[in-house]
């Protein structure tokens, strides 16, 4: 479901930016492969990276299982899991007025498409419902552990926090009936 949100997120950005541009090649990319521990980002293109992953644990039901009524019996169920994705959008171009450019439409993009569904979003996958778009703030210190922790230099990036990614257990198991009567046997030793 990571892969439909990310796909989803690069084809809504690309066929904007193709837009705005007149077509000219430049697009979000994923990150192509890494080297060891360097991550090492495309030239000439913005690529986005999944750098973070949190559950939200405002809807999560604090059962460990959710009963579910099924024809007399009952089904058990995990709950719910919501996640948040931090995403990373960095642009890494060659001229920096450029790598500004192209920041700049994707905050645009995300400015006036704070959410997606599928009656805004027909090629959003089936499993998600909705997702919600905020830009993330990260202080100083906290942008420079990211990029610490990617083993590069600062360049011009932006995150996004994409709620509510919603993971629902399809699996069920059948515990039984719920006890409807009482019954006393007595039996003489």
């Amino acid at each position: 479901m990571l892969d439909h949100v990310l796909s989803f997120l690069k084809e809504q950005l690309n066929s904007y930016i193709r837009v705005k541009t007149g077509g000219q090649a430049f697009e979000v990319l994923f990150l192509q492969d890494r080297n060891g521990k360097e991550v090492s980002l495309e030239e000439n293109a913005i690529t986005t990276l999944l750098v973070n992953l949190e559950e939200d644990y405002t809807f999560r039901s604090g059962a460990a299982y959710e009963r579910m009524p099924n024809q007399g019996g009952n089904q058990q169920n995990n709950p719910n899991l919501y996640l948040n994705l931090y995403v990373l959008y960095a642009a890494n171009f060659t001229n920096y007025r450029q790598s500004l450019k192209f920041l700049s439409l994707i905050i645009k993009y995300f400015q006036s498409h704070r959410l997606f569904d599928c009656r805004n979003s027909p090629t959003l996958s089936s499993e998600i419902q909705k997702l919600t778009i905020e830009l993330v703030n990260l202080p100083f210190t906290e942008q420079r552990e990211v990029w610490s922790g990617l083993g590069m230099s600062y360049m011009p990036s932006v995150i996004y926090k994409v709620r509510m990614v919603v993971f629902a257990d399809g699996d069920t198991v059948e515990i039984g009936s719920d006890v409807t009567e009482k019954e006393v046997s007595s039996s003489r030793i």
